[in-house]
């Protein structure tokens, strides 16, 4: 009598198969801590580059604001366009500085004002120019 066993006993080694290896984990890990150190350097760079667009954006605000104060004074006749620097009209936040400096006029009536503003080390220069007619060289 030869008794054969039943085909649902049989065992294969496919149920020895499934899962992960030490290996395939040390690879999953290492990729994540690579994605989490880089997604958090991002956010310090987003962060840096947040308080450097709110100086840009303030300290063009008060070079503007100083320029066309000046430019206004200079038409109005109150400011002789003259080359040399000018006091700030305003009062300033704490650690901002600035400095306006105005050349003379040129042979075409042209005056160029330039306006610094620092915070720390870091500098912001607006310049334009005017027409002033009748102050400039006589012809």
């Amino acid at each position: 009598m030869n008794k054969s066993l039943p085909v649902n006993r049989i065992r294969t080694n496919t149920h020895l198969k499934s899962g992960f290896s030490l290996l395939e984990i040390l690879i999953t890990l290492l990729v994540l801590s690579g994605s989490i150190v880089i997604m958090f350097s991002g956010f310090d760079t987003a962060a840096q580059l947040d308080l450097f667009a709110s100086f840009e954006s303030e300290a063009a605000f008060l070079a503007e604001r100083e320029i066309e104060l000046l430019k206004s004074e200079i038409l109005q006749g109150r400011v002789k366009p003259a080359a040399g620097s000018l006091p700030s009209r305003f009062r300033l936040k704490p650690g901002w500085k600035l400095a306006n400096v105005m050349s003379a006029v040129d042979s075409e009536d042209a005056v160029r004002l330039i306006c610094s503003i620092s915070k720390g080390d870091r500098l912001f220069q607006l310049e334009s120019f005017l027409y002033a007619p009748g102050a400039g060289a006589k012809k």
